[in-house]
């Protein structure tokens, strides 16, 4: 991401501007869940083609996981986007990160389906910040809150957060360090 933004100009912009960067980073996520949130909306509307129909409910009670989730999910992006050098270094990361993360929860299989199958894999699953986000949707669907999936994704969206506000913090963060544009040296 940070390759992508540097080649059109986007991360010239976040490095030059007289914003906080914390400020700047969370104004790039919340955007990035603003037009995510367009796409989900699109496919739900697609689904209740193909006769999948929550209740009506469930359309605005889902909203709130949504945006979490999205918080969540971008703010460990733009962390990974400041420790990934080079923009083909993204096919590894989308190899060995993303899908794996996506594949070792239950968005495929529920998990009481997984935990049959494999004691293990439920194990990883639960322990899968993922696999939360995706039971705070789907509970959020069907009117209901899950109460540890909504405690674990506010916590990791924080970590994450904080993590990728450092790393882009000049003076203490990771581009400090390699001495990148903005980087103190």
């Amino acid at each position: 991401m940070r390759n992508i933004n540097r080649e059109t100009g986007a991360m010239r912009t976040l490095l030059v501007s007289p914003f906080p960067r914390s400020f700047l980073l969370i104004s790039k996520l919340l955007g990035g869940v603003a037009v995510s949130l367009l796409q989900v909306y699109v496919f739900l509307s697609v689904a209740y083609l193909w006769e999948i129909e929550p209740p009506v409910i469930g359309y605005f009670m889902v909203l709130p996981a949504l945006v979490l989730s999205g918080l969540m999910l971008g703010a460990l992006a733009l962390f990974m986007s400041s420790v990934i050098k080079q923009l083909e270094n993204f096919a590894g990361v989308m190899n060995f990160v993303i899908f794996p993360m996506f594949f070792a929860s239950s968005a495929l299989y529920p998990l009481w389906r997984i935990k049959e199958a494999s004691p293990l894999l439920y194990e990883i699953c639960r322990a899968n910040p993922f696999t939360h986000a995706v039971e705070l949707i789907r509970f959020a669907l069907y009117g209901q809150i899950a109460q540890v999936s909504l405690a674990i994704v506010v916590g990791f969206t924080a970590l994450f957060l904080a993590a990728a506000i450092y790393a882009y913090n000049p003076s203490k963060g990771l581009l400090g360090r390699r001495g990148e544009p903005g980087g103190g040296r």
